[in-house]
């Protein structure tokens, strides 16, 4: 929403400098100037999930549920709060949580500044999603994937500078980061993790992407994507390939790949299949669907199954329904068609 009333009382500052000098500084302007400059919005997903498992039997939970407040000057100074809303209920129920914790609640807080001098520039400070990886979410129930946690780097404190028309203009953006490794807190702690994250436009159609992150003194990560997408924007087709070390999530596996698709059947409805392998651990097919019911509203399901490797469990059969409502993020995330109350001819 716009700022359209600022509650600013004209004021007159006087200084005076001796009795022969008396100046005066007239604010009476900066209501409007803040006014037409500044703008508040608020933004947010409620996302309800229910996941059942041959191995895991039956969960439901709100993950990717937040809600962010941000203030934007002049389209150029941006500061932003968001909370995760899946950390006020208790796992599998809709009680409030037990062990709520404020600073893990803060899933970002930080501070964008973009056109620095008029340079294609922007820095980021604060707790905020680090550059890495090429973030592909098209599955209703994308968290679900095998390698998600190795696909980005979150909820850390640290700066990252964006330059467009990267690296001489070899590269459409170049993106490196600085951080600390603790993720979770709002404490600042030893800034000993760094990334950079290459982007460039091969053609209309296809988007590369290379990224690099040593989080702390031993893990590394390298991810090399490729995103397609046909001129009717009907056709989506990624693939991601990681290589990874010494990380605890993913003992006995350096290498893991994720190949996926999108359909879109009608105007309100998308098919997705992804197959995910991480070497010597799991090989996953996924397939869902998503329908757009009203302009903010969308409902999912897919089913996923996991072989896994060398019997570290048994082959498990996944089903999963994904209800999300969005609000207050513009036109970007609407729903253009839908099935209640829409135009579909």
């Amino acid at each position: 929403m716009k700022v359209k009333n600022l509650l600013i009382y004209p004021m007159t500052l006087s200084f005076l400098a001796g009795p022969m000098f008396a100046g005066e500084i007239d604010l009476s302007n900066l209501k409007n100037d803040i006014a037409s400059n500044l703008s508040i919005g608020v933004e947010g997903e409620l996302s309800s999930n229910f996941v059942s498992s041959d191995n895991n039997g039956n969960s439901n939970n709100f993950g990717n549920s937040f809600v962010s407040l941000n203030f934007d000057f002049q389209d150029r100074v941006r500061a932003v709060l968001t909370a995760n809303l899946e950390l006020l209920f208790n796992e599998n129920s809709m009680d409030l949580a037990d062990d709520f914790n404020l600073a893990e609640f803060i899933q970002e807080a930080y501070i964008e500044i973009k056109d620095v001098n008029g340079a294609p520039v922007a820095f980021i400070i604060g707790k905020h999603a680090i550059a890495f990886g090429q973030n592909v979410q098209e599955m209703p129930l994308f968290s679900e994937n095998p390698m998600a946690d190795l696909q980005e780097v979150s909820e850390v404190i640290g700066l990252t500078v964006t330059l467009e028309n990267g690296l001489f203009g070899l590269f459409d953006q170049a993106e490196i980061s600085i951080f600390e490794t603790e993720a979770g807190d709002l404490d600042v702690g030893e800034i000993n993790g760094a990334s950079v994250r290459l982007s460039k436009e091969i053609t209309d159609q296809i988007q590369a992407t290379l990224s690099h992150v040593a989080n702390g003194d031993d893990e590394r990560r390298t991810s090399l994507g490729l995103i397609t997408e046909s001129s009717d924007g009907k056709l989506m087709g990624w693939v991601e390939g990681v290589m990874f070390s010494n990380n605890p999530d993913f003992d006995g596996s350096e290498v893991a790949l994720t190949v996926g698709g999108k359909i879109s059947v009608t105007d309100t409805t998308d098919v997705v299949v992804e197959y995910t392998s991480l070497n010597n651990q799991v090989h996953q097919l996924a397939a869902g669907a998503k329908v757009a019911l009203t302009e903010n509203m969308t409902l999912g399901a897919e089913v996923r199954y996991s072989n896994y490797v060398e019997e570290l469990e048994e082959d498990d059969l996944a089903f999963g329904v994904n209800l999300t409502y969005t609000f207050g993020g513009g036109d970007d995330d609407s729903n253009e068609e839908y099935l209640f109350d829409g135009d579909n001819n």
